[in-house]
């Protein structure tokens, strides 16, 4: 058996989320032919090696993701009795520590003006004024854009195109109306990965010269502090985001459809 076929059984086993899966194999793929049998420290040392920086593409915050994956594969396959022994894996990120900024993307800020060539896209104008991921408008079915309600919104529910993030993720939020003019516009992105938007974000970057990973995350970091900055409370700026609450009074009552509405149109 080798690392990908052991990958699968663990599949099986946990049926993790599809995106979850897609990590997997991204972490896995310079070892996914290799025996399982043949993992000890010195493929894990290689394996250090070969993607870490400076040597590998990896900084250290994706580097120590990918081994916290791997290693939960082996620690999934152990203790299904799937293999056997020591888990070698955690020795791949030893004495590597992330600072407080590198565990956690802190994008900065933009205003509406430095997004200026992508004014006419449908889904930068979708995610400025309704602050969803990009894997969420650009995988949307058009069933699921809800015209014909006395309040139009999107409805965000799994689809087997790609599943949501959490469960929290799960929501409506109204359309702003100054994404309806937008709407005609709006296609689908065709992807074979389950990265829909990934073109978009990859273009986002490169012509706004922001930092790796950071395009549709900057928008959403922006989003919450447009929000903020209007006096939105948290209640209704989790029940936009699609985040569960900090606290348990944050899960107390209901945010409607309006309170959504009223918040968004506070928005500059």
């Amino acid at each position: 058996m080798n690392v990908q076929q052991l990958a699968e059984q663990c599949r099986l086993l946990t049926q993790p989320r599809h995106f979850t899966y897609l990590n997997w194999c991204k972490a896995i793929k310079s070892v996914a032919h290799l025996p399982v049998s043949e993992v000890n420290k010195a493929t894990v040392l290689e394996y250090r090696m070969r993607h870490r920086k400076p040597e590998g593409t990896w900084c250290d915050l994706t580097f120590v993701n990918n081994v916290k994956t791997v290693t939960g594969i082996w620690n999934t396959a152990i203790e299904f009795d799937l293999i056997e022994g020591p888990n070698p894996w955690p020795l791949a990120r030893h004495k590597i520590k992330l600072t407080k900024r590198e565990q956690r993307r802190h994008p900065d800020n933009h205003p509406y003006e430095f997004y200026k060539p992508f004014h006419n896209h449908p889904y930068f104008i979708c995610m400025w004024w309704g602050g969803m991921r990009i894997s969420e408008i650009a995988a949307i079915y058009k069933k699921n854009i809800v015209l014909d309600a006395e309040i139009p919104y999107f409805n965000f529910v799994h689809q087997p195109n790609r599943t949501l993030k959490t469960e929290s993720s799960i929501r409506k939020i109204p359309i702003h109306p100054a994404i309806l003019p937008f709407l005609p516009y709006l296609r689908m992105s065709k992807s074979t990965t389950g990265s829909h938007g990934g073109y978009f974000s990859s273009k986002l970057n490169k012509t706004l010269g922001l930092p790796k990973g950071h395009a549709s995350h900057t928008l959403r970091h922006s989003f919450r502090s447009r929000m903020n900055e209007a006096g939105i409370i948290e209640p209704i700026q989790d029940a936009l985001l699609g985040h569960e609450p900090d606290t348990l009074t944050g899960m107390y009552g209901n945010v409607t459809m309006e309170m959504k509405l009223a918040a968004l149109q506070k928005l500059r």
